[in-house]
This record gives structure tokens, C-alpha cells and sequence, in this order.
């Protein structure tokens, strides 16, 4: 997604159109467990008006880049604790010692075709 000048509302427009896509294609969407994630973390958040990240926005002193940073971080702690099942990259360190490994896949091919 192209933005040139980036704001949270274009981070906010582009989860929604991938979990629109995601859903589109038939697939279950991430962001729903992510945001669960994020409301067992801060429930106070959860019935105000605005979205988590305006609340991770405001959490940073309306600083973009910090809270572009926060966001990275929770999504880092999601996937290598309750979202770990949604990573389809191969083991990877963050900054945050935080290790996501991809679970092991089985093989597609059906046991007829090798022979």
C-alpha cells in the first residue's frame, strides 16, 4: 500500500482490507484474534470509540514512528505466544529476543505420486 504521507488511519484502512480480502478468498481473518489478543492485554480499551491502535497512539504521546514501533512489538509477542499458528515465514529473531518459528509442514504430495 502506498501512502506517502503515512497515518494511523492508513495502517487501520490496510488491516481492513487485507482481513476483507482474506475473508474474500475464503480465509479466516487474523486481525479478530489479534484484537481479542490486544483486549485480554489492556481490556479498559475495548468499549471506547476509537481502535486499538489510537488507543497504542495515544499510549506513545501522539508519536507515529513510537507507536508504529509499539505495534510491531505487540504483533511480534502475538505470534510468538497465542498467534503462532498464523506464521507462514521460516524462524526468525526480532529485536525484542522474541523467536517465531514456522510450524512444520506436511508434504503435499499424495503417497501415489512418487512412483
Amino acid at each position: 500500500m502506498f501512502a506517502p504521507d503515512f497515518t494511523l488511519e492508513h495502517l487501520s484502512l490496510y488491516i481492513m482490507g487485507y482481513d476483507d480480502a482474506l475473508g474474500d478468498s475464503g480465509q479466516k481473518g487474523q486481525h479478530e484474534y489479534f484484537r481479542e489478543w490486544i483486549y485480554k492485554r489492556h481490556p479498559e480499551w475495548r468499549f471506547l470509540p476509537t481502535w486499538w491502535g489510537q488507543q497504542v497512539h495515544e499510549a506513545n504521546a501522539c508519536d507515529l514512528e513510537r507507536t508504529l514501533e509499539a505495534i510491531i512489538r505487540l504483533l511480534d509477542e502475538f505470534l510468538a505466544t497465542d498467534g503462532a499458528g498464523f506464521v507462514r515465514s521460516p524462524t526468525r529473531e526480532t529485536e525484542y529476543d522474541i523467536i517465531i518459528q514456522k510450524p512444520k509442514r506436511r508434504s503435499k504430495r499424495s503417497p501415489r505420486s512418487r512412483r
